[in-house]
């Protein structure tokens, strides 16, 4: 069976703010930051088993900003078809996007969309959901390409995925779950064309001081409220931020959080009983 190799360390606190930079350029499938203990940050680095010569490089360039007790284990791939419906179909969605569910036998996307193969699995994102529906729609409304863009709490990876295929560089994409961090890695190597997104399990201090131009997070809004202060301080000056799975009751409640974080609404858009808001910094 397939599997990876883990570069487990331990980083002096702060040598986090240029992990995304260090292991941008090298092929790894995923980092994960741990809580800090003192001074110790404890981080794994998730590397493919094809690539024997990888996991030197990996560990030259923790070295390099201070990495200590850095250990290595094979792990074995897992199985995430767990859920998978046979009845399955592609589907269309926003002006240009094809949703195909079954990347084992692939449905061509029609003239003028891009294909993105999410087959559904453990981890939330199949396209299937209004939430998620809405924030593929804004990406085509947003000026993308050669920006990088921050996907907070990326599931399946599908959003991460359509901000690349739109030719966003570079993108991160942070879940504090590692299990959704292996499914949106399987999900990047469904795809048509070369999809590297950085992917990370871990919480939004993960990666350190780095800014972006476009953050999107698609998440209840129980969890995404305590996040808005995190989005302000890694939003660049004249970057937006994308929130989605927001209902009509939690609007009001939203526009507020989002003015005591420092944010505030531009666009609003529906979808059923699903809203999406596109915000800015205030007064930036």
């Amino acid at each position: 069976m397939a599997g990876c190799v883990e570069l487990s360390c331990e980083l002096p606190i702060g040598a986090e703010d240029v992990l995304p930079e260090i292991l941008g350029p090298l092929s790894v499938l995923g980092a994960q930051v741990g809580e800090a203990v003192g001074a110790i940050l404890p981080v794994t680095v998730f590397i493919d088993e094809a690539r024997s010569a990888e996991p030197d490089s990996v560990r030259a360039a923790l070295e390099g900003i201070g990495a200590r007790r850095i250990a290595a284990r094979f792990v074995e791939d897992r199985d995430w078809l767990a859920g998978y419906r046979d009845a399955a179909r592609p589907f269309a969605i926003g002006r240009g996007w094809w949703i195909d569910p079954c990347p084992e036998s692939p449905t061509p996307a029609p003239k003028g969309r891009v294909r993105l193969a999410i087959e559904p699995r453990t981890a939330f994102g199949s396209g299937t959901h209004e939430s998620t529906q809405l924030v593929l729609s804004a990406l085509e409304g947003l000026p993308v390409r050669g920006r990088s863009v921050l996907d907070v709490g990326t599931g399946s990876g599908i959003l991460a995925l359509a901000a690349g295929r739109l030719g966003a560089r570079p993108v991160v994409a942070l879940d504090v779950d590692r299990d959704a961090i292996w499914v949106a890695r399987r999900t990047a190597r469904d795809q048509d064309w070369p999809a590297r997104p950085l992917l990370l399990a871990g919480p939004i201090s993960a990666i350190g001081q780095s800014r972006f131009d476009v953050v999107l997070c698609n998440m209840i809004s129980e969890h995404s409220k305590p996040l808005l202060p995190d989005i302000r301080r890694v939003l660049e000056p004249a970057g937006v931020a994308v929130l989605s799975g927001l209902l009509e009751s939690e609007l009001a409640a939203m526009r507020t959080a989002l003015r005591n974080a420092g944010l505030v609404a531009r666009l609003e858009e529906r979808r059923g009983e699903w809203l999406s808001l596109t915000a800015a910094r205030d007064g930036d």
